[in-house]
């Protein structure tokens, strides 16, 4: 009785690989785990490249700053408006959310802004003035930026 099941990379007995994205091995099998702690995210390997497991980490903002990819940002206005940048290197796929949690972008608008990227296929930062307005982007490439997947 008992499997020993290897992921396909030295050694067999390793169940999941930590490190910096930089570390991330370039040739091997799907399914192999990889604990990224640049980005603080378990990532699996699919074949055609890394993906942070669908981890979302939830991140209360209610300043200005830069934000991260992989996360739900729970975005606090009621003290006035804010500015976020997003990621300046992000890979394909990766996604941020936003919801504004007090109602308040109609009042004190959330900016976003591309650091260098594009959002909809523009360079020009994005406003959301919605009262109540969640939000998902995903980045495809640097053509094309972030997109809004869910609104």
């Amino acid at each position: 009785m008992g499997r020993n099941v290897s992921i396909g990379i030295y050694p067999s007995n390793l169940k999941t690989l930590i490190g910096k994205t930089a570390d991330r091995p370039g040739n091997t099998n799907p399914g192999v785990q990889f604990f990224n702690t640049d980005t603080n995210q378990l990532e699996i390997y699919n074949g055609d490249g890394w993906h942070a497991i669908n981890d979302v980490l939830p991140v209360p903002v209610s300043n200005s700053g830069t934000v991260q990819a992989n996360r739900s940002y729970w975005v606090d206005t009621s003290g006035g408006a804010i500015s976020l940048t997003l990621p300046s290197s992000p890979n394909q796929f990766d996604y941020i959310k936003f919801t504004d949690i007090n109602g308040t972008f109609d009042s004190n608008n959330l900016t976003i802004n591309p650091n260098g990227q594009r959002i909809m296929r523009t360079a020009d930062n994005m406003t959301v003035s919605t009262e109540g307005a969640s939000l998902t982007m995903i980045y495809f490439n640097s053509g094309t930026g972030w997109l809004l997947e869910a609104i």
